[in-house]
């Protein structure tokens, strides 16, 4: 899968199949969060698939990462009701 193996490389690999408008605006550390993600979702292995909260969770934590990154376009005037706990 070619995303999995843009998860072992670099930056540049994994920014080389997100779509350009998404990448210019996209911190690497939260793409790279949602990569993650995606991957543990369509595991063959259901044991090795996130939970719903998992998944939740790690949006969550991905959108502050992107929120704090500077870079984006998104209203950071609005602050979630519910930050993930480290």
């Amino acid at each position: 899968m070619q995303l999995q193996v843009s998860l072992t490389t670099d930056e540049i690999a994994r920014r080389s199949i997100v779509d350009p408008v998404v990448h210019k605006q996209c911190s690497d550390e939260s793409m790279k969060r949602v990569m993650e993600l995606c991957v543990r979702c369509v595991s063959e292995d259901p044991s090795e698939r996130p939970s719903v909260e998992d998944a939740l969770w790690n949006l969550q934590f991905a959108a502050q990462v992107q929120n704090s990154w500077g870079g984006d376009s998104i209203d950071t005037t609005r602050e979630s009701t519910a930050s993930p706990a480290q």
